[in-house]
């Protein structure tokens, strides 16, 4: 406890000798009792829009206010891209230790993460079906340390090991282990805690409030905020936002926040499949944003086993933007097909199932079925479809619900158990949508009576009536 609280001590001196100022109404908490780490909380009363403390650009640990930004070419981090050009530098600060500008941050960063690239085999079958699985990456990371950067540790090594005689040899030791385990860490804390980092002079313009959204905007420098970055998040309690400055990026409150209250930013609209990806934990506040996806892969299969014939049609879909390697199915309230079906799914199924006259037509003329005219034979394909990836699950919804309830609080669990009870919060919550999804498909076929009794819609040149969609964005990736 001593050592936890002396660190954040040290950290909020270091902080402030660096020209941050922290409002005396907050202080940097120890969560760890309710399995948060750190996090800032209230001492008084806040107003709306009160700043809760201002962090000078120049604190930032970012490839710009690097050493090595003035040693090592522009066209280098360039050609490594935002992400690795951080994880290089940061890289080169914790090997620095306490040379290091920035150790009193690093000293009070996590060092143990509960994200799925850390996770067992046995936990990450727990997740069983669920197309998070595909999205760890861990192989791809190994390859772009190992063929992206590790080269350019050893082209620069007399800079980044500092001017050691054993620069070369210390280079070649990256690709050890130990090493390669501490590039996935500092991995998963940019993808958990850095920001977008918005320049001093905007490429881009913020909004009529003044807020800098956190896209996945691969054009923007990203960088660790320091203090930014320990607000927990949740979804529902989200009480203040990061505002960007030409010198100083400002954390304000969005609305009054009582004294004992914790702070908190939010990571938007995140599925809880990619939070546990991400930041790994789970909460029930973003069950609102849960999604389950169906692979392309299990529609050709389908469409395969019922004799249609696809591979022109997914040509033309893929001259259309229609095709990808996935379609989602949303959370809505109250469940709805419109609302939570993929629209781009939609157009793909009614185009497969078209008639060849109807679809040489409809190819002539560069159009697309409509997403909100679903066919009966359209509805019957998608609810089987709907069938077929719930049996992908190994276990049912009903058998989940049951074994959950009986369950530990995730909190409280210990950390495998509590790995499986958030593997089985999502399972469940996908298991959840595709049951709803199955339900609506079911009652719209009940509605128009089976398949004989539902006429597509023509337009007034006697078409297929066609139009375009807009898209819903895929889950982050």
């Amino acid at each position: 406890m001593a050592d936890f609280d002396g660190a954040s001590q040290t950290f909020l001196a270091w902080l402030q000798q660096s020209g941050a100022q922290i409002s005396p109404k907050i202080k940097l908490e120890d969560l760890r009792h309710a399995q948060a780490g750190r996090g800032v909380v209230a001492t008084q009363d806040i107003a709306e829009h009160e700043v809760l403390f201002r962090i000078p650009r120049t604190a930032i640990l970012s490839v710009e206010n690097s050493i090595l930004s003035t040693e090592i070419p522009a066209t280098t981090f360039e050609s490594m891209g935002p992400w690795l050009s951080l994880i290089f530098v940061m890289l080169y600060e914790y090997l620095n230790g306490d040379a290091s500008n920035w150790a009193s941050y690093l000293s009070v960063l996590p060092t143990e993460f509960n994200t799925l690239m850390f996770w067992s085999e046995d936990e990450l079958a727990e997740l069983q079906a669920s197309a998070v699985r595909n999205k760890i990456g861990k192989e791809e990371a190994d390859e772009m340390f190992m063929e992206q950067l590790l080269p350019v540790i050893k082209e620069f090594a007399g800079m980044f090991f500092a001017g050691d005689e054993r620069a070369q040899q210390k280079a070649e030791e990256m690709r050890d282990e130990c090493n390669v385990t501490l590039m996935h860490n500092i991995a998963s804390l940019i993808m958990a805690y850095a920001f977008d980092v918005e320049p001093a002079s905007p490429r881009k313009d913020v909004d009529e409030d003044g807020f800098a959204e956190e896209e996945e905007d691969e054009a923007l420098p990203k960088g660790m905020i320091p203090l930014a970055d320990m607000l927990n998040a949740d979804a529902d309690r989200n009480n203040a936002r990061l505002f960007y400055d030409n010198k100083y990026l400002d954390m304000k409150a969005l609305k009054p926040i009582k004294a004992g209250e914790e702070i908190f930013n939010d990571y938007g609209p995140l599925p809880r499949s990619d939070l546990l990806r991400r930041y790994g934990y789970i909460t029930d506040n973003y069950a609102q944003y849960d999604v389950v996806e169906i692979s392309m892969d299990l529609v050709t299969d389908m469409t395969t086993a019922a004799g249609i014939h696809s591979e022109e049609r997914l040509e033309y879909l893929e001259e259309q933007e229609i095709t990808d390697t996935g379609y989602d199915i949303f959370a809505s309230t109250p469940f709805t097909i419109q609302e939570s079906l993929s629209p781009e799914l939609i157009i793909l199924v009614e185009s497969l199932l078209l008639p060849q006259e109807e679809f040489e037509r409809l190819k002539s003329k560069g159009k697309l079925p409509k997403p909100e005219k679903i066919t009966s034979k359209g509805a019957e394909f998608l609810h089987k479809l709907i069938q077929a990836r719930s049996a992908q699950y190994t276990t049912t919804l009903e058998e989940d619900a049951k074994s959950m309830n009986a369950a530990l609080p995730v909190r409280l669990a210990p950390t495998k158990e509590r790995r499986y009870a958030m593997a089985k919060a999502v399972r469940i919550g996908e298991k959840q949508l595709l049951k709803q999804a199955e339900d609506a498909l079911a009652e719209l076929m009940a509605r128009e009576g089976g398949p004989s009794k539902r006429q597509r819609a023509v337009d007034d040149e006697g078409d297929v009536e066609m139009g375009g969609v807009e898209k819903k964005p895929r889950t982050s990736t």
